[in-house]
């Protein structure tokens, strides 16, 4: 995490910070009843540092949504209680992890009239040793900020200034273009790098898409391209041997942005869509697999018939990618260390665009900084310049095969 740019000035702790959203209930659980909770995050926090994690963001922590009226501020009762989150934010702060939270608004009541609830609200979550709150109303959580989202931000904006250090932000698509007012979130989750298609034009009119809305509104972009309301990538870029190579190809890219890399639990595993019959049009969220050879691969204790998870995920499992160098999990861990370790990533937020073969994309983090060159194509191409950091699929030559991406110094 850079904390000091060239300039002197002191940044931020979200900025450049590796974020990595839990899906609460799916993720690790600790007492056996078949739902993940806070307790099951904490006993895998060694996990989470291993990989590279600074910042978690908890999803279904709140009982219910904040209603200003005294709603809102407490745990839900099956993933946990308040002492059990306060626990967890203790030990995640000694890990070297900063701990922000999911808080839902009722829609409806957002207004003047309940600011005050609101804002007892806010005092009582950033009160309990979190670091952060993403907002958005309910119904529609997951889904990009509107000019409601935006009401709520600025009547919230004045308590979140009374807590020196501590973050806010949403979730935003091409809203906050044309909604968004500059420093009103510290940070801003963006939905459309999961959403482009795995191809070089339209990843790099994103990408510019992204990083001028971000600059006109002064907050860090979170990159993600997989969450709660998304495909993920494995799927959605064709599935098998195809999708997760493209998968592991975009990974590369996204860690080389400028900003925030957003990871979603399993995401370091290139788990794809869970399938349950009768369900294939339905995004299937299936419990994170930790080890063993049998559903749900560690995740709970629980007997019973975990239907969206079958027995060929045991190649997918932290266990079994964690030793084994070409794994995706492995990727993620090299991609990240490598981020931390060259100043080029994070001390600056400049894109150099290089001019690149029809299919292909490479940029440049700053002068003389780390290359990415990601090659969309069906044809094998010449590599950029420059000495082989990481490449998302094994390099024998000095060419770049198809859904494939590499970074050069």
């Amino acid at each position: 995490m850079n904390e000091h740019p060239p300039d002197g000035t002191r940044r931020a702790w979200w900025h450049d910070t590796v974020f990595y959203r839990v899906d609460l209930r799916l993720f690790a659980d600790s007492d056996g009843d078949g739902v993940g909770d806070l307790n099951g995050i904490r006993h895998r926090l060694g996990y989470l540092e291993l990989l590279g994690v600074e910042a978690l963001w908890l999803t279904g922590v709140v009982s219910e949504a904040v209603d200003g009226r005294g709603r809102g501020m407490r745990v839900d009762p099956v993933v946990g209680d308040l002492a059990s989150l306060q626990l967890l934010a203790t030990e995640a702060h000694e890990s070297g992890m900063r701990l922000t939270i999911d808080l839902p608004f009722e829609r409806d009541r957002v207004g003047p009239d309940a600011a005050a609830g609101f804002a007892d609200a806010v005092h009582f979550w950033l009160g309990s040793d979190l670091d952060g709150i993403r907002v958005g109303t309910q119904p529609g959580m997951g889904a990009p900020a509107d000019a409601v989202v935006q009401e709520l931000v600025d009547l919230l904006r004045p308590v979140f200034d009374t807590y020196p250090n501590r973050g806010v932000g949403v979730v935003i698509d091409d809203w906050f273009a044309n909604h968004g007012r500059s420093g009103s979130s510290n940070l801003v989750t963006d939905l459309r790098l999961g959403d482009v298609s795995f191809e070089a034009d339209e990843l790099r009119k994103t990408i510019e898409r992204v990083l001028a809305d971000s600059h006109a509104l002064g907050s860090p972009a979170v990159w993600v391209s997989a969450g709660q309301a998304l495909t993920r990538p494995v799927t959605r870029y064709g599935g098998g041997d195809l999708g997760r190579d493209r998968a592991r190809a975009m990974a590369l890219v996204k860690c080389a942005l400028p900003g925030i890399p957003g990871l979603d639990n399993g995401e370091e595993l290139a788990l794809p869509d869970g399938v349950i019959p009768g369900l294939s049009e339905t995004i299937v969220r299936s419990p994170m697999p930790w080890e063993g050879t049998e559903p749900p691969f560690g995740f709970s204790s629980a007997p019973g018939h975990w239907e969206a998870t079958t027995r060929e995920w045991a190649e997918f499992t932290v266990e079994t990618q964690m030793e084994t160098p070409d794994s995706t999990l492995s990727l993620y861990r090299t991609a990240l260390q490598l981020r931390r370790e060259i100043p080029g990533f994070t001390d600056n937020d400049d894109v150099d665009w290089y001019g690149a073969p029809s299919g292909c994309l490479a940029f440049q983090r700053g002068r003389g900084g780390p290359v990415c060159a990601t090659n969309t194509s069906t044809t094998t191409v010449p590599l950029p310049p420059g000495e082989v950091l990481l490449s998302s699929r094994p390099l024998t030559s000095r060419e770049l095969p198809p859904d494939t991406s590499v970074w050069l110094l």
